[in-house]
């Protein structure tokens, strides 16, 4: 049991980011402005700075997948509300026990400009 929470430990903390995250998204703030971030297995680039970061969670809840990632310190989650895979939240969680409430930093979409207003009020009760 100890080598078998040892190694689940040891996972989790070098953890690369899932491929459901990776990749380019056209992402808006809460000032409705157009970026663009791009997420490797270790590392996400927000138009043009580059952080390091850790996927520490992964889940689901009522059918909601979410992945909890750190950078720097601060946890945040990535949602997808929906089956899509191309539309996403990134959050900062009000807890590290619940993923799926907090403060809205990034509505996500893969193929198209999302609406962060429009997504808030869709996916976050």
């Amino acid at each position: 049991m100890v080598f078998g929470l040892v190694l689940m430990l040891s996972i989790l903390t070098g953890c690369k980011g899932s491929k459901n995250i990776q990749g380019t998204w056209h992402i808006r703030n809460s000032d409705e402005k157009d970026l663009t971030i791009n997420f490797t297995d270790k590392k996400v680039t927000i138009e043009g700075d580059e952080y390091k970061y850790t996927q520490n969670a992964i889940g689901t809840e009522n059918g909601i997948k979410y992945y909890g990632i750190m950078e720097n310190g601060k946890n945040y989650s990535i949602i997808f509300p929906e089956k899509d895979k191309n539309i996403a939240l990134m959050i900062e969680p009000d807890s590290s026990d619940n993923y799926l409430q907090g403060t809205l930093i990034f509505a996500m979409n893969k193929k198209e400009r999302p609406s962060y207003n429009e997504y808030a009020e869709r996916y976050l009760h």
